[in-house]
Order: C-alpha cells, then structure tokens, then sequence
C-alpha cells in the first residue's frame, strides 16, 4: 500500500483496538454486573436497533456517501451534507416510531415460544434502547464525512466514548436491565458527540436535491443487503433464545472477540484502502487497483490467518480471562461462551478477507453484483443455522463459516474474471500462510494446556500468554521457512 493508505490504516487499527478492547471492557462489566435472564433480556432487545443499524448508520451510510463526497467541493459539499443530515434525521425519526409502535411484536418475533425470557420485560427494553439507533446514525454520518477527507483519527476513536460512558453507567446505576438500555443509549450519543467537534457547517433543511437523490440511490441497494443479513440475526434470536438460559448472552460474548477480530485487523483496513480504491477504479486504472487490492489482502491475510487460529486455540483462556472475573460469570456462561468462539474464530479469515473484496466491488461501483452475493450468503447463513441449531452451539456458528468461505469465492473469482485481482498469484502465497496458521494453532493449544487451565480471569492469564506467545512463534518461524525456499 502506499504510504499515506499505511499510514490511515494503521491508525484506523489502532482506534479500532482501543475500541475494542474498551468494548471488551463493558462486556465483561455487563457480564459480572447483571443475572443471566437479565442479560438475556437486553441483549434480545438490543437486536431491535440493530436490525436498522447498518441500513441507517454504519454500513449503508458510509459506503454511500464517500463517493459522492469525493466528486463535491465547496459551497455543493456543504449544502448536500446539511441536507443529507436532515434527510437521515427524518428516516431515523420515522423507524424509531415503528419500533416503539410495534415493539410487542418483535419481542414476540425474537423469543420463541416457552422461553424463560419476559415478554413485557423484552418489550420494555425494546422501547427504551431504540433512541441508540439515532444516535450511532448520526455517528456513522459524522464517520463517513470525516473519512471521505481521510481524517481517520476521530472515526477511529469515538466508539471509545461509547464504552467508556456505557461502562460508567452500568457501574454507576441501578442493577437492573433497564438500566442497561439506558447506558447504551447515553453511550451511543457520546460516539456521536465527540466527532462533532471535528466537523463544521452541519444544517438541519431538508432538501433533496440531486447529490442527495444519488446518494439515496446509491443505498438502496445496501438496503436489500443489510434487511437479509437482519434476517439472519432475526432467525438467530430466535433459534438461541430456545437454548437454555445464558445461551444467548454466550453468543454475543464470543461475537465481541469475534468482532473486535474483524473490525480491528480487516474493517478497519478496507475503510482505509477504500477512498483509493476507488479513486483507482474512477480513473480506469485496473493495474493499480489490482496491485493495490493484492497487496492489501495478503497483507491483512496474513494477521487474519494468525488471528483465527489463535482465538479457535486459546478459546477458552480468552473467554475466561475476559469475562469469568467473578461468580456471577456462570458455568453455563462459560460453556456458550466458548463452544461460540470455536466457531466464530473460524469465520474471521473469510469474513475479514470478504470484507475488503466486498469494498473492491462498492469502489467499482458493481453494487448490484455485490448485493446480489450478500444476499444469497446471508439467506444461506440463515437456513444453515436452521438446519445446525438442534446440534448444538459449536456447531450451529459453523454456518457463519461455510457462508464466509463461499462469499469469498464467490467474488473473487467475480474480480479474477474482470483482471481486477490476480487469483492465481494470490492463491499460491497464502498456501504457506495456511500451513504456519494450522502450526500456530497447535503450538498455542499446547503452551497454553500446559501452562494451566481456563479456571477464571487472573489465573487464566499467564496460560493465554503463553499460548498465544508460542503460536506467534511457530507462525513466524513457518512463514521464515517458506520464504526461504
């Protein structure tokens, strides 16, 4: 990559690991804070929101609205993103009160029948986190206009905010999973208001006018994208809450390391690399694109790679060290928690490789290509959690897997055909990445069995360390190997 796109990179993944591991930090105070059914509760609540968050906020508005930033300068700029931030507030404001109105109706959607969990209880918590949906809206607005000048330092950092205030909350208010939902909300307008500092000019007219309708057009297609992937998380809700109880909140903890994984190590990259991306592809220039995109993929394949085979090793040391800090940290916690993870860890070289090819397509504008893959995936992740639920958690996240690798075959050999991305070149340098992974991943296991058992936070630690330093090594040395041959 050149240097300036390193240089965003490395800061993009520096705030992402800050956030992360502070999103780390409010989990495991969410974890030891609150009861299992609690936690249960507001985490199926808290899907609601997120149902819309990526067709509102993260997802859509970022990678709608860079490109046409990039073509508008001066007083246009200014007046489209004063529009546009109406335009977004009115959207907001309309979903916010179709899910305070038909609140009863997801809570009935999302937990299956005979489940432990309150219906009035996930209703009231459905209603009161729905404002966090506003708030990180007007986060990923703030996001995107910060990163189409790539001014990466904000964007990377103000999810900090979020954990800080949600994590004060939690520790200074009352018990009780109302006020769960409280400190999410209050968290989500903190991410927000701390980028606004960064940002000048921001009107409230609503006026859509033609840089507005292109951007608008531009989304439409996420929107088909990221409903499906919705109702993936929908028939997942679902599927968990019929688990025994801490089931679900075992989901989400081990979705918090997988996530951190993926945002900190391929999101964050993609979204650096992006702007030039498709600077490259406005200009025509397939040789730099495709050198660009190789470069970046191998070069973040290569953490990847480390990545998943470490978290599927140490997962249970990461598990604990993370979350078991004290007894209200169940058995049964930690049981979903990391049969989760096995899984997940599994999914975070796909996904974080599909990640950056999915952005090669937006940066081309084949939008419609790339839906149309999204689409298929997601659908086929849901039947697959379908189908593997009765047997069990492990097995039920292997669906994620599966829909990862096929997503990532599936549009690269899409770009290989366009002489967008060198397959062939590509296929034979990761070979040997996968050979140091597998190594890694034993050589972790067994440094960390011998050092001692998962058996809570503190003792927990020196085992992880060990581990993960042994499979460091043996990745290292592997890749030394066999580019000296």
């Amino acid at each position: 990559m050149a240097r300036s796109v390193r240089k965003n990179a490395a800061l993009m993944m520096a705030g992402t690991l800050f956030s992360r591991a502070f999103g780390l930090l409010r989990q495991a105070v969410f974890n030891n804070l609150y009861p299992d059914l609690a936690k249960d509760a507001f985490n199926v609540a808290f899907r609601v929101p997120n149902l819309f968050r990526e067709i509102l906020a993260e997802g859509a508005v970022t990678n709608a609205l860079i490109p046409v930033l990039k073509g508008l300068e001066g007083e246009p700029r200014e007046a489209f993103v004063r529009r546009f931030f109406a335009f977004l507030l009115a959207a907001n404001l309309a979903v916010l009160g179709l899910i305070e109105l038909f609140a009863p109706f997801f809570a009935d959607l999302l937990v299956a029948e005979g489940s432990r969990l309150d219906l009035g209880l996930v209703t009231g918590l459905i209603r009161l986190v729905a404002p966090f949906l506003l708030a990180i809206s007007v986060s990923a607005l703030f996001s995107a206009l910060l990163q189409a000048e790539e001014r990466f330092f904000a964007p990377a950092f103000a999810p900090v905010a979020f954990n800080l205030a949600a994590v004060s909350l939690m520790l200074a208010l009352p018990k009780a999973a109302t006020w769960i939902a409280v400190a999410y909300v209050a968290g989500g307008f903190a991410q927000a208001l701390v980028q606004l500092f960064f940002l000048r000019g921001i009107g409230l007219e609503l006026e859509l006018s033609p840089e507005v309708r292109r951007a608008g057009a531009l989304m439409l297609p996420f929107l088909f994208t990221t409903s499906t992937r919705q109702v993936v998380n929908v028939v997942l809700t679902a599927l968990l809450t019929a688990y025994p109880t801490a089931a679900v909140t075992g989901f989400y903890n081990a979705e918090m390391v997988y996530l951190m994984l993926l945002g900190l190590l391929s999101v964050s990259p993609a979204m650096a690399v992006f702007p030039r991306l498709a600077e490259h592809a406005a200009r025509g220039e397939a040789g730099t694109f495709r050198e660009l995109l190789s470069r970046a993929i191998y070069q973040v394949g290569l953490l990847l790679a480390l990545a998943s085979a470490l978290a599927w090793a140490l997962a249970p040391w990461i598990v604990a060290v993370l979350f078991a800090w004290t007894p209200a940290f169940t058995e049964a916690n930690f049981r979903f928690s990391t049969e989760a993870l096995l899984a997940l860890a599994l999914a975070v070289f796909p996904w974080g490789v599909y990640a950056l090819l999915l952005r090669a397509y937006y940066a081309r504008e084949r939008i419609l290509e790339a839906v149309r893959v999204s689409v298929a995936l997601f659908l086929l992740n849901a039947l697959g959690y379908y189908l593997l639920a009765p047997y069990g958690m492990f097995r039920l996240n292997l669906a994620t897997v599966l829909a990862g690798w096929l997503g990532v075959l599936l549009l690269a050999f899409g770009l290989g055909r366009g002489a967008w991305l060198d397959l062939g070149a590509l296929f034979r340098r990761f070979l040997p990445v996968f050979a140091a992974a597998l190594l890694a991943a034993g050589a972790a296991r067994l440094f960390a069995g011998i050092a001692g058992p998962p058996v809570g936070a503190l003792a927990s630690v020196p085992p992880l360390l060990a581990g993960g330093l042994g499979g460091l090594l043996a990745y290292a040395f592997v890749l030394r190997a066999a580019r000296a041959l």
